[in-house]
């Protein structure tokens, strides 16, 4: 493989340096498919209450190949997801025909790229005032009472963004960060600390119900709509599971191509820095809250690889998710399900150079010590990189609803916490391209070995081989097992008019087969002279054959 090559595929590709809007999104796609027909195709999933379309790219030379599905814009905040997707496909393609093993592997595999889940959302951060949304526009009644939409963010203070404000009060929970004042964090009264201020988002009181944008436009996250660990009546989670257009056209999708083995989304829910575990079920329930046992080694060996691969560290904790479409993708779409962030701001390399260690201490407190807070992490991380104007000064605004009271409006800028410099967007894409690829070379693989035939009478013959699995993974996940849903490996023996089954089933299910060398033995004897043919045939690990004539070696 020559490595200098594909780094040159990789990086050459049309790149924007911007984040792209739903129509720019549009026309990234269709250039695409255009420029790149012999191995990329379009369609789109489903229209959105705006009209938007979910788009899908098909990229493979054989879309009926195993595949990987890749899902970006996971929650609709993480635009960088969406760029990182886009600029995958763009690499695949190229790569097809100039570089000998992603040729290899689009033959082989096939790469189903959904760039943006939640188009509609993501559109707020192309709007006045700039705004962040995970919602769609689904009119929903948020604080239950009995009004829709009425109570959204505002920009008091007229600088195009919604922010926070924070009111002077002594009963107030929040300070500012003694190490980072430009973040505000909740008082530790434990430490001895006492809060002097209260905290809202950007806005005014609008249904006078002494709560502050509480039920703004549309009210459904995508990532709390799935069917797994769903929160019936949980905030943002939808009216019912699936009750979006997004959430049910790409479910229907998962469960009409089950060649596809592996799930890789952009999102929140992380289990690549920090693999999911098994634990051990407790009391009689039936219900599976965690990674099955036999499959722990593989997640972890996945995690192991992304680390290896992208070289990221200091990965924020993820918490569980509830309704989560990557938790969903295993837990009851059976595949294998890898997510991660898109990005986060990481410290500097500990090397001895003086650029490190000066970026190095700029990031970090006045004691030298880290922060787990993101928003501080992000602040140093953008000042380290000269980054400008992401954390707004506090400075007082006039507010309706607190007439006798300091009000002042500022914090992080919308977006900045989940999203790098748009002009960094192709370097930081990178590693991720290429984990996706390797993970798409680690899919499971069919081969049959060790055919024998044995004769056992007149015309009469024992016929044997055992079916190899090549790849890493297994043919099936132990949760895509106990779903009952996803096919396992087929055998079936191939007779030509000469030859009759005495016993063995023509068509025999085996497996699951388990990665780098499971194999399953599959024997039958037949009567009669010439040839056989055994296919072992898997959606999601693709298909293997081999004739044998019936007749032994002297």
């Amino acid at each position: 493989m020559n490595r200098l090559l594909i780094l040159l595929v990789l990086c050459s590709v049309p790149v924007s340096a911007q984040y792209r809007s739903a129509a720019a999104l549009a026309s990234a796609v269709k250039d695409l498919a255009s420029s790149r027909s012999t191995v990329v195709s379009l369609t789109s999933l489903a229209k959105t209450q705006q009209g938007n379309d979910l788009w899908l790219l098909t990229v493979g030379k054989r879309p009926e190949r195993k595949a990987v599905l890749v899902v970006g814009g996971v929650d609709a905040v993480d635009l960088a997801g969406t760029e990182y997707a886009v600029r995958t496909a763009q690499r695949l393609a190229a790569g097809y025909g100039t570089v000998d093993s992603i040729t290899a592997l689009l033959n082989d595999v096939t790469f189903y790229i959904i760039p943006r889940l939640n188009p509609d959302a993501a559109q707020a951060f192309f709007a006045s005032p700039l705004s962040e949304r995970s919602t769609t526009v689904t009119p929903f009644d948020d604080d239950g009472d009995g009004a829709v939409d009425e109570d959204g963010p505002e920009d008091i203070n007229k600088d195009g963004m919604v922010t926070m404000m924070r009111v002077r009060d002594e009963r107030g929970e929040w300070l500012p960060d003694p190490d980072e004042p430009r973040v505000m964090r909740k008082a530790d009264a434990a430490k001895g600390e006492r809060g002097m201020y209260r905290l809202y988002s950007e806005g005014v009181d609008n249904d006078k119900d002494e709560e502050w944008n509480e039920d703004p436009a549309g009210g459904t996250d995508l990532n709390r709509n799935f069917t797994y660990a769903y929160q019936y009546f949980g905030k943002n989670s939808g009216i019912n599971q699936m009750s979006e257009a997004e959430s049910r056209a790409v479910a229907d999708f998962l469960f009409d191509h089950q060649n596809i083995a592996v799930v890789f989304s952009f999102a929140p829910n992380d289990n690549l820095t920090a693999p999911w575990k098994h634990e051990p079920p407790r009391g009689e329930s039936p219900h599976v809250t965690s990674v099955m046992k036999d499959d722990e080694e593989y997640m972890a060996a996945v995690g192991k690889l992304f680390s290896e691969t992208t070289l990221l560290k200091d990965a924020p904790k993820s918490a569980k998710g509830e309704g989560a479409f990557s938790e969903w993708a295993y837990f009851h779409a059976g595949r294998w399900s890898f997510s991660v962030r898109s990005w986060w701001p990481a410290e500097p390399p500990k090397d001895t150079s003086v650029r490190a260690d000066s970026l190095r201490k700029k990031t970090e407190g006045k004691k030298g010590e880290k922060s787990d807070d993101p928003s501080v992490r992000a602040l140093r991380w953008f000042d380290a990189a000269g980054v400008k104007e992401v954390a707004l000064p506090w400075k007082k605004a006039e507010h309706p609803d607190f007439p006798d009271r300091d009000v002042e409006v500022g914090g992080v800028r919308p977006y900045a916490l989940q999203n790098p410099p748009a002009d960094s967007l192709d370097r930081f894409s990178l590693p991720y391209s290429t984990f996706i690829m390797r993970l798409g070379s680690r899919l499971p693989s069919l081969r049959i070995v060790n055919e024998k035939v044995e004769r056992l009478g007149r015309d009469l013959y024992r016929v044997s081989a055992d079916i190899l699995n090549d790849g890493f993974l297994p043919t099936l996940s132990a949760m895509g097992v106990r779903s009952r849903w996803l096919r396992s490996v087929l055998i079936d023996l191939e007779t030509g008019s000469g030859v009759r089954i005495v016993s063995g089933r023509q068509r025999q299910p085996v497996g699951p087969l388990k990665g780098n060398g499971g194999f399953a033995t599959v024997s039958w004897i037949v009567s009669g002279s010439g040839a056989v043919g055994i296919t072992a045939e898997c959606p999601s690990a693709g298909t293997a054959a081999v004739s044998v004539k019936l007749r032994t070696s002297k």
